[in-house]
């Protein structure tokens, strides 16, 4: 009777977390920022919905060259698009950010289910659903990230079923076949890694019938039961499959050989991204095999490393021990080869991750659900031996879960960068890791702008993509500009996000401006600034240079430098306005003041490149892009000049 009374106010308590956690999602999602991938995805969404809506003639989902976009089911993006066609939303990324809401949620119950589907506990549970709440890069990321936290969603799912289904095997309820095939469809149909579902439920059914041969025996002696499993297994791959693509245009146009080539795509991702990894400026197909468990390391709560530790040494233990092993120890190893499977085929198959974990987020849930049984386990084991031992470890792992929360409620939007105390922390991951990857910064100087400018008609510049935050602002106009390249841009006010900048500059505080007005802290440090324009001598010297103007253009850009001497584009150019003078004396003198702000900065080397081969000295200049090239392999403006050089000089 006591034990029922428990498991009665274990699992009222599961459900309060879950309505709480509802309340907070509802609260948030308003406030959230709209990240930069989505503005990438969404308006391929929209495509993807037109491509329904006109019958296959609007072609435009499956003509992504550039982004590779159609090789993406993307499914909850694209119900996002239908939802705001259907009903004229207005607000789309409010939607949005609703149904990130929802599936982040989706993701809490699931997980709790799982949870109480392994371990029968709902303490377990609750921890569990807590656990994945503070974990800041999950938690997060709840709102504007609708491929990885909708897949995480589908990928515990799909796991919660694999195990019922081996539970129930052989005699299987038709529920479950359904609702395995519809979480196996829904995590297909956001990517195509979802396939993975298929192959847990394979090996685990081989491992079943390894471990019980008579089973297989029994179930092909009996005709029925053969005949209905047969049914239910294919009715799984059906509903799995075919139902996965139901919304991906470029898998409807061969549903057997698109789907796999998508797999191909998204496990060796063309797109290379330049980003910051241990102080340096890398490219993502540049990283070292180490990108993916160092980032595990440096991001995640002390909670989930310390928890998924004991419970490995835990969980080995008892397999080195135990003569027989328990079910309950095959399902835990279930889910930690879930974790630990992925995780290790990426870094063996050399896939191109970048932006952290992000890539990498559906691993986390299933670990914090081990790292939880693990922690209950210890705390259990502890207080059979010594009760006072036992408390303060559950204190002490309290303490751990919780750790992470002070940082979510200050940081919010923001609080997806997140870097724990091991690493130390935030202040020490500036500058030699990809900090704000997605912008989520921007918002706060962005609701600033509208009260400068008032109704006045002004131009913006950004270094993201997130046009979207002046869609109901009349009198401001959008211009993308890269932060160091502004200069070549027209524009009043700037709103830069420090984000995809060299080290160096970083390190060495020579990013700032003379024309910021505000700068914008996370943790102590700087993420983004709001620069307006004093006057046009750069954007104009810039201008009358390219037009040859040289004399007049130089003095502007003078003009300009002496007010701003941190802009390297202005150095830059002035250095090239000398050089095409055949002025070497000038070129020396602004070249050399460029280098002493950014030694690394690719168009130095490839104007030095051009100022020794117009001496005659193409060794010297080839000399010059090897350099450039090992800084920056990637860097295509100086490709030309090095392959004439390479070929003029054998």
């Amino acid at each position: 009777m006591d034990n029922r009374t428990n498991i009665s106010w274990e699992k009222k308590l599961f459900y309060a977390v879950l309505g709480a956690a509802a309340i907070l999602l509802v609260a948030l999602a308003p406030k959230s920022a709209v990240n930069v991938d989505e503005q990438l995805h969404y308006p391929h969404a929209k495509h993807v919905v037109n491509w329904y809506f006109t019958g296959g003639k609007d072609q435009s989902a499956l003509q992504t060259p550039v982004t590779n976009l159609k090789y993406y089911g993307q499914s909850v993006d694209n119900m996002t698009a239908l939802f705001n066609r259907v009903f004229n939303v207005e607000d789309e990324f409010l939607v949005r950010h609703y149904t990130g809401a929802i599936f982040f949620w989706l993701l809490l119950l699931i997980a709790g289910k799982l949870s109480t589907e392994i371990s029968g506990s709902y303490t377990i549970a609750v921890l569990t659903v807590l656990a994945i709440m503070f974990m800041p890069r999950v938690a997060g990321q709840a709102f504007g990230n609708l491929k990885d936290i909708p897949f995480a969603a589908g990928y515990m799912a799909g796991l919660l079923m694999i195990i019922r289904f081996i539970k129930e095997f052989p005699f299987l309820r038709w529920r479950t076949v359904i609702l395995l095939g519809l979480a196996i469809a829904f995590t297909v149909s956001v990517r195509a890694g979802g396939f993975i579902l298929f192959a847990y439920l394979g090996m685990v059914v081989m491992l079943y019938i390894i471990r019980k041969p008579f089973y297989l025996i029994q179930v092909v002696s009996t005709k029925p039961v053969f005949v209905k499993l047969l049914g239910q297994g294919a009715a799984i791959l059906a509903v799995g499959y075919l139902g996965g693509l139901l919304f991906w245009p470029y898998a409807l146009q061969n549903i057997f050989l698109h789907p796999f080539e998508s797999l191909r795509v998204m496990e060796h991702y063309k797109v290379s991204i330049r980003q910051v990894f241990e102080g340096n400026l890398m490219w993502s197909t540049q990283l070292p095999w180490y990108y993916l468990p160092k980032w595990l390391l440096i991001s995640s709560p002390l909670f989930l490393l310390a928890g998924f530790s004991v419970f490995a040494v835990l969980y080995t233990r008892q397999l080195l021990t135990q003569v027989r092993l328990r079910r309950q120890f095959f399902l835990e190893g279930f889910i930690l080869f879930a974790a630990l499977f992925p995780f290790v085929y990426v870094i063996i198959i050399d896939s191109n991750l970048y932006s952290g974990i992000r890539q990498m987020l559906f691993i986390l849930p299933p670990m914090a659900l081990l790292a939880v049984i693990g922690t209950y386990r210890l705390i259990n084991q502890l207080i059979l031996k010594n009760r006072t031992a036992g408390y303060v470890t559950g204190v002490v792992f309290m303490i751990l879960l919780v750790l992470p929360v002070r940082h979510q409620a200050a940081t919010f939007p923001v609080d997806y960068v997140y870097f724990n105390e091991l690493s130390g922390g935030n202040r020490m991951a500036w500058s030699n890791y990809e900090y704000d990857y997605y912008f989520h910064s921007v918002k706060e100087p962005v609701a600033m702008i509208a009260g400068l400018a008032a109704t006045e008609e002004v131009v913006v510049a950004m270094n993201s993509n997130l046009s979207n935050y002046f869609d109901g602002l009349p009198n401001i106009t959008y211009r993308y500009s890269r932060y160091l390249e502004r200069s070549s841009e027209d524009w009043d006010y700037g709103i830069f996000g420090l984000n995809y900048i060299h080290p160096y500059l970083l390190k060495n505080n020579l990013w700032q401006t003379s024309e910021t007005i505000q700068t914008f802290y996370h943790k102590g440090n700087p993420v983004a600034i709001l620069v307006k324009r004093s006057d046009r001598s750069d954007y104009d010297g810039i201008t009358e240079v390219a037009r040859g103007n040289y004399e007049e253009g130089i003095a502007l850009l003078e003009k300009a430098a002496e007010k701003d001497p941190n802009n390297i584009w202005l150095l830059v150019h002035l250095a090239r306005a000398k050089l095409k003078l055949g002025d070497s004396g000038g070129y020396r003198f602004f070249a050399g003041k460029a280098r002493q702000v950014h030694p690394y900065y690719e168009p130095l080397y490839l104007l030095d490149a051009h100022y020794y081969e117009g001496r005659g000295e193409d060794i010297r200049a080839l000399e010059v892009l090897e350099q450039l090239f090992e800084q920056n392999p990637r860097y295509e403006p100086a490709r030309e000049l090095y392959e004439m050089l390479k070929s003029r000089n054998n």
